[in-house]
């Protein structure tokens, strides 16, 4: 073992490299066994589920699905949240990049002063600002409607701004510069020259905010009350018992939740993957 262990280390693997192999696997146990302890007990009844909470299922009992169907309004909420997700998505990377563009592309004052004016937008936290959010939000009409938490999450394009300012500042501006002599005007040289250099920081952002969006349950619960525009964090919230919960049920709840993230991150894996590559590239 003594022998094995010195001819591994002449291939420069080292007590330090054991070492940090091991740390890495117990990180990879803490992360990895709440999901599995999630997905199993989604397949089991509840006296299984209290008796052998670890072990694999003896049957795929699909029931608590079929009850977490019947507990929340689940397809109507899915819908909801897929229409709050994807249009604060579009809105944010539309009107960051045009404002980044603009700005990063300029050397006048008054952007210094813009500049400024996102900069003090982004640092104030969004929960400093509650109360008068939702006298705003009164005022306009816009309480309990999708159309008013879409405008309010579009309140992250002051990050979609700042990470777009600093990328497109790497992009060579001759190449917009060659566009221009050519005739091209500033929007068609930004949506087929510029915009399409920014796909790294593009892909990033996207998951950003998916992520925050989907899972984002502070401002739902602040300025959503009718069920009929519940996402699917209020339902799942609602659907929590005061002195008792089927947990097998909430548990199926949450993967069914979880599941759309996971498909999206499945699909914008190459994507992600393509976006790193090209951003090492160019650099």
């Amino acid at each position: 073992m003594r022998s094995l262990f010195r001819q591994s280390r002449g291939e420069g693997y080292t007590i330090k490299t054991l070492l940090l192999e091991i740390i890495m696997l117990l990180v990879c146990a803490v992360v990895i066994v709440p999901f599995y302890y999630l997905i199993v007990n989604t397949f089991k009844t509840r006296r299984e589920m209290a008796f052998y909470p670890l072990q694999l299922p003896e049957t795929l009992y699909l029931g608590n699905f079929e009850a977490a169907l019947n507990q929340i309004r689940f397809w109507n909420a899915f819908t909801n949240t897929a229409i709050i997700t994807v249009s604060t998505l579009v809105i944010v990377i539309l009107f960051g990049s045009l404002a980044a563009y603009s700005v990063a592309r300029r050397k006048h004052k008054i952007y210094k002063v813009v500049m400024l004016y996102f900069l003090l937008g982004f640092m104030v936290p969004i929960q400093t600002t509650m109360v008068p959010l939702y006298r705003i939000m009164i005022n306009f009409g816009l309480e309990n409607s999708i159309l008013g938490l879409i405008v309010l999450s579009t309140g992250s394009t002051a990050f979609a701004f700042f990470l777009y300012q600093g990328f497109i500042k790497t992009v060579p501006y001759e190449l917009e510069e060659s566009a221009f002599i050519d005739g091209a005007s500033p929007v068609r040289v930004f949506f087929q020259i510029v915009f399409p250099l920014l796909k790294p920081i593009t892909v990033t952002l996207t998951i950003f905010h998916v992520m925050h969006t989907w899972n984002d349950f502070v401002l739902p619960f602040l300025f959503l009350h009718s069920r009929s525009n519940a996402t699917l964090m209020l339902e799942m919230v609602r659907s929590v018992g005061e002195f008792q919960n089927d947990w097998p049920v909430m548990m199926a709840i949450m993967v069914m939740i979880m599941a759309p993230l996971v498909v999206f991150y499945l699909f914008a894996q190459r994507y992600i993957i393509e976006g790193l590559t090209g951003g090492a590239v160019k650099g």
